[in-house]
């Protein structure tokens, strides 16, 4: 499988959902307001894993460089293991010291619903933290690493659909991820930004005019967000660099602060689940 790129410190530091996708994937089918896929074209990649336990919630420690890394995750009543499923990788906010599982945990009960009910698997990710942080952020390297093996993993115990492969990220994961994203945009099927704009991927060069692809990209900020405008500038870069709005682009300034609102999943995922790493 392809290695996730690193997201290095600098320095040492699709379409609308209602229209047809370029690729041949059955699982398409579930996406909202999916014009129908026959399968007789079938572009459908899975991983084909199997080991797993499903449904429900599960919490799996696996090792990364030494340390024993735990992640949380939701397996849908629907999983099958003869079907291949999409998959959504969560990263949560910046934490105070020993509250990244806690958090991670929240953003299971934050996405599982829509998983349920749209039929696809979610991860979430905790914080570890640099020693001694508090408040404790991401740190892009060792973290873009532990999330490579988490979705090698998830990849060797499920099957999973491999040309739809998701991400999204809520403030200081969403200043992350937006890197990791546009750093690996032709392993991402799409994504989705809370909270966050491009401030750190600029700096560190995963600009939207660097990527590999326009993937699909859904970005959601309260209007009194302090991150805000910079949120609101970021679309410029984004235009210049090819994407468009309400195609394969789409931005939603809501009535409100650096929050989130509780229809944020249906909504982002109404948007980029009709995209695969083919289009």
């Amino acid at each position: 499988m392809k290695e996730i790129r690193q997201v290095l410190l600098l320095l040492g530091m699709l379409l609308s959902s209602n229209l047809m996708a370029t690729a041949n994937v059955p699982s398409l089918n579930d996406c909202p307001d999916m014009i129908f896929i026959d399968g007789n074209e079938n572009d459908s990649s899975p991983s084909n894993g199997v080991g797993g336990g499903f449904p429900g919630e599960f919490s799996r420690s696996i090792v990364v460089n030494a340390n024993n890394e735990t992640f949380y995750y939701y397996i849908p009543s629907s999983y099958q293991n003869n079907k291949p499923m999409p998959i959504m990788t969560v990263w949560h906010g910046a934490v105070y010291a020993g509250g990244g599982p806690a958090a991670a945990q929240s953003m299971i009960d934050f996405w599982k619903d829509e998983a349920e009910a749209r039929n696809f698997i979610v991860v979430a990710q905790a914080i570890v933290g640099s020693p001694g942080c508090d408040p404790c952020g991401w740190r892009p390297y060792e973290d873009s690493v532990i999330f490579a093996a988490i979705l090698d993993d998830m990849e060797a115990r499920y099957n999973i659909e491999t040309t739809r492969r998701y991400v999204w990220g809520f403030s200081a994961g969403g200043f992350v991820m937006h890197a990791i994203a546009l750093n690996n945009a032709d392993y991402f099927a799409g994504y989705a930004i809370s909270g966050a704009h491009l401030g750190y991927a600029n700096s560190a060069g995963y600009t939207p005019a660097n990527a590999a692809r326009q993937l699909p990209v859904y970005i959601s900020i309260g209007q009194s967000d302090q991150h805000y405008a910079g949120a609101v500038a970021d679309l410029t870069d984004f235009y210049n660099a090819g994407w468009g709005l309400n195609s394969n682009i789409w931005f939603d300034g809501f009535i409100g602060g650096h929050e989130l609102l509780y229809d944020l999943p249906a909504k982002a995922w109404d948007k980029i689940c009709i995209s695969t790493v083919l289009d």
